[in-house]
């Protein structure tokens, strides 16, 4: 590997060269001689996802097919951050949940560009969810499970020295966009039928600031932070698994939990199941070694928490327009229903 190459390179081609791939390889596969590759999927959203199988000199237990994950167009590569990759390298294997094997993952310390390099498991059977199916309540009890498991095992201060690499995230958040911008994003269709009260741009970015402030009062964990259905995969025995993990943060459970939900359900369905399915959430916390909130703190916890996933689809701009009205709208049907913002005082 060249000085040029780098840990984390921008460009693919060089991802895909056998040259730079056998030293990559060699950290975990000391055997692994890669002499050609064949790409057999390119995904481009923000980030490219490249899938590709690899022929090897030699027998070796390297992954036949991988998949690298990298911003390798140069018009999104200025939007990449390191959560993900650091999370890969510091985090994933420490952690009782289930997310792609990963063989590498790298920031280059001067271009700044992050990589991911996995085991592509479209090949070994896994499938990989759509935002705009279906999604059922008996799914959603083994995301839950997925979420109770990493919560737990960085509840309060365990895993403290981890956790440092993963700073909260709302205050940040919310200086993406002015308010009016904003709130022409959140006028545009996006948030349906939603009453004005409940889409108004300074009453979303005031409940940003009073999340962040109520998080001081409750025990931190690890957040995947953007778990709706695009970013789960289910293996060949149904299941589930946690991918894209770019806005990892430390936070608060319920910042998980509502966002799942309000996402992955239909609006009548969350309706009609939504305080079961918290109930399951908190009996799996206690199960994975945490100590839970009391119910009726946790259904407000829950509610209060909504306008965070509100907040985050009325910014989004880089998605296709479907999955856009999907999730803004759903999650404002949830935010309008419990009137999170008034939970909050904003």
């Amino acid at each position: 590997m060249t000085p040029t190459e780098g840990p984390a390179p921008c460009d693919e081609a060089v991802v895909l060269s056998p040259r730079w791939l056998t030293p990559v390889l060699a950290q975990r596969y000391p055997d692994a001689v890669p002499v050609r590759t064949e790409v057999t999927e390119r995904l481009r959203t923000v980030a490219t996802k490249l899938r590709f199988r690899v022929e090897y000199r030699d027998r070796t237990a390297a992954p036949p097919a991988l998949c690298a994950k990298g911003y390798f167009d140069p018009a999104t590569r200025g939007r990449a951050t390191r959560a993900e990759a650091d999370f890969y390298h510091l985090a994933a294997g420490r952690l009782p949940i289930r997310t792609p094997p990963c063989v590498h993952a790298a920031v280059d310390p001067d271009s700044g560009h992050a990589l991911v390099l996995m085991h592509d498991l479209v090949a070994a059977g896994a499938r990989f969810l759509d935002p705009l199916v279906g999604y059922s309540a008996d799914q959603a009890t083994g995301t839950l499970d997925q979420l109770a498991a990493l919560h737990a095992a960085t509840w309060g201060n365990t895993k403290s020295e981890l956790q440092q690499h993963f700073p909260p995230r709302l205050a940040g958040l919310s200086r993406v966009l002015p308010a009016e911008v904003l709130q022409q994003l959140l006028d545009d269709g996006r948030a349906g039928d939603v009453p004005a009260p409940a889409r108004r741009a300074d009453r979303l970015l005031a409940a940003m600031a009073a999340m962040d402030t109520l998080r001081a009062g409750h025990p931190g964990c690890l957040v995947h932070g953007d778990l709706h259905t695009g970013n789960i995969y289910e293996l060949a025995d149904g299941r589930p698994g946690l991918i894209d993990w770019q806005v990892v943060q430390r936070g608060i459970w319920a910042l998980d939990v509502g966002y799942h939900l309000a996402t992955v359900l239909d609006p009548d369905d969350l309706a009609a199941t939504e305080r079961d399915l918290l109930d399951h959430y908190l009996d799996r916390l206690a199960a994975h070694g945490a100590t839970p909130p009391q119910r009726e703190q946790a259904w407000w916890l829950y509610r209060a928490y909504l306008p965070y996933g509100l907040y985050l689809w009325g910014i989004t701009r880089a998605v296709a327009r479907p999955i856009i009205e999907r999730l803004t709208g759903r999650l404002a049907a949830a935010v309008a229903r419990h009137d999170s913002l008034g939970l909050l005082g904003v």
